[in-house]
């Protein structure tokens, strides 16, 4: 397995995992009608209340024990289940390609979209989503069950490795990066009311503007955001001797000494307040925000988080 590019295979190999990270137990009943319920009521799988019969009501829906036991004619209700479909926002920008340990955050990144997207698998949602990165963006349109997965694992697959060849960055062109917020917005753009929107970054890049849009989703939308961190990003190892390691917030770069106790300290208590300022913007909107590490596997977290 390498801790740099990614295969298909690798990220085919989750369809047996996928069972583990299920949040909903309950599969539907219906297979192909799908696994979520729908405020609609209407003749489905799942019985949701008995009230008095209304001209129109369908007669085979009449509870007849209901009825002989009260003297009045009423029908069972049902909540239909539907489909909905699932976005996937696979965050490959820049500040993704790195790791200290185990594998990349792009990797990693790439490895948790196929898990989460086979998980849908199962409950018989259509995937579809948007991938950015030094490339610009790119759009798929949710697709029932397999056809839905593989396109976006493939895709996953091709811009991710291509980004890390030398031969794709031209330092001459102009930069087609797409920024967060503005793979936010298309999102919002694509998406249908009511569908499960799941964001995989590092979430170094949200500003204001995707603050807003991020918002702008969750009206409507059930999000979720899983952030992908690298260890050294938290904290720096304690390294002897006359080291000095380069850090940068994205706008400025500068270096700090690990063998220094007092930096140490710093670096931490500034890795601190960014999570904390990150958890409070996801409770602000109420986003239920999941942290990956880049540093171990994949499995092994989600597996323990259980």
């Amino acid at each position: 397995m390498s801790a740099i590019n990614v295969t298909i295979k690798e990220l085919q190999q989750y369809s047996y995992q996928a069972n583990s990270i299920l949040a909903n137990k309950t599969l539907a009943k219906a297979k192909l009608a799908g696994g979520h319920l729908s405020p609609i009521k209407g003749r489905g799988m799942e019985f949701n209340e008995c009230r008095q019969y209304q001209p129109g009501d369908d007669i085979r829906s009449i509870d007849w024990r209901i009825t002989a036991r009260t003297g009045k004619t009423y029908c069972k209700l049902f909540s239909e289940e539907k489909e909905r479909p699932v976005y996937m926002l696979l965050d490959l920008s820049s500040s993704m390609y790195f790791g200290s340990q185990y594998r990349l955050k792009s990797a990693q990144a790439c490895h948790l979209t196929a898990l989460l997207a086979w998980a849908t698998k199962h409950k018989s949602d259509r995937v579809g989503g948007v991938i950015i990165g030094a490339f610009g963006h790119k759009e798929l349109k949710p697709q029932r069950q397999q056809r839905g997965i593989m396109q976006l694992l493939s895709e996953a697959v091709t811009l991710h490795n291509l980004q890390l060849e030398p031969s794709s960055i031209n330092d001459n062109e102009p930069s087609s990066a797409e920024s967060l917020s503005g793979a936010l917005t298309r999102l919002r753009l694509l998406c249908k009311t009511g569908s499960h929107i799941m964001i995989i970054s590092d979430f170094l890049n949200l500003d204001d503007k995707a603050q807003k849009q991020l918002a702008l989703l969750k009206r409507h939308n059930e999000v979720e955001a899983w952030q992908i961190y690298d260890p050294l990003e938290l904290s720096l190892p304690h390294i002897s001797g006359n080291v000095r390691l380069a850090v940068s917030d994205g706008k400025q770069q500068g270096f700090v000494s690990p063998s220094n106790a007092e930096n140490r300290l710093k670096y931490q208590q500034q890795a601190d307040l960014k999570q904390q300022a990150l958890r409070q913007i996801m409770n602000r909107y109420g986003i239920r925000h999941h942290r990956i590490s880049s540093g171990e596997s994949l499995l092994s977290q989600i597996k323990g988080n259980k």
